[in-house]
């Protein structure tokens, strides 16, 4: 989802390209202009190959990897890795323990180079959580409002950054590397909105209305249990529901000033996906 960006964009600056992954097929369907390199990040033996004489590294697969590929790199060479702002989560969330431990596993190599920590990226046609809300929304007919329950209505806050954005502030960090230092900096939207809008501005891309009702979270977390267990669709599991009751609301200052990437808001990126059919 992001690989595939962050190529495109390096390309179009006139870098040249290797693309690392242990797909020769998907490693084929990329930009001719790239070339192809065997890698699994599950077998640490294939990555010394994989980067041997890149300049810079851009890692942008799960940040659990990340030990793995500072060891198979030379060094010296500026590694970029993009983590995620799951790191600030205050409930139980293994998925952010692993991140945290990549991270500073990485701090501790005082390798240079860049972290960055994304939040919620939408805009690819793989994106999982707005191509998924508007697939739900729209099987629904224009002429009816569409029920979204949603936890407290949908008050709590999110800031979702939209993929060329990020993958923009990959390449401006490899570019930067010198100049940004190692403190991570966050890559999200310009602005933290309400769930309830966010799910408004997604229908409204797709020409629908909402009618949004609030549900304690309790009821919503069994309700959403009770469809997956009959098989049918709900737009939100469980984690994600409870993930709806924090507010992510975050200062992209770094991002605009230290990588030059003014992120664009949510309703001009999802009219964007909707328009290019990703979802």
């Amino acid at each position: 989802m992001t690989g595939r960006r962050v190529l495109a964009e390096l390309l179009a600056r006139g870098h040249s390209v290797i693309t690392v992954g242990r797909s020769a097929e998907r490693l084929a369907s990329l930009d001719k202009r790239a070339e192809p390199r065997l890698g699994d990040f599950d077998r640490p033996e294939t990555l010394p190959a994989a980067l041997a004489g890149a300049e810079a590294v851009a890692y942008v697969a799960h940040a659990k990897h990340t030990q793995a590929v500072d060891a198979a790199m030379a060094p010296g060479v500026p590694l970029v890795v993009t983590g995620s702002v799951r790191i600030f989560t205050k409930l139980p969330d293994p998925a952010a323990d692993a991140v945290r431990a990549a991270l500073a596993a990485f701090e501790r190599s005082q390798r240079p180079g860049s972290i960055l920590l994304p939040s919620m990226i939408y805009g690819a046609a793989e994106d999982r959580n707005v191509g998924r809300l508007l697939r739900f929304l729209s099987r629904f007919p224009k002429a009816v409002p569409i029920p979204v329950p949603l936890p407290g209505g949908g008050r709590n806050t999110v800031q979702p950054v939209h993929v060329d954005d990020l993958a923009c502030c990959v390449v401006s960090a490899i570019e930067r590397v010198g100049t940004i230092g190692r403190a991570p900096i966050v890559v999200a939207g310009p602005e933290p909105i309400a769930y309830a809008r966010f799910v408004r501005e997604c229908a409204a891309a797709l020409g629908r209305r909402v009618w949004i009702v609030p549900v304690p979270i309790a009821l919503l977390d069994a309700g959403t249990r009770m469809l997956g267990a009959v098989g049918l669709p709900s737009p939100f599991d469980a984690t994600e529901l409870r993930r709806a009751t924090e507010d992510k609301a975050f200062d992209v200052s770094a991002m605009r000033d230290k990588l030059g990437v003014a992120p664009r808001s949510f309703a001009e990126g999802v009219q964007q996906k909707v328009r290019s059919h990703a979802y």
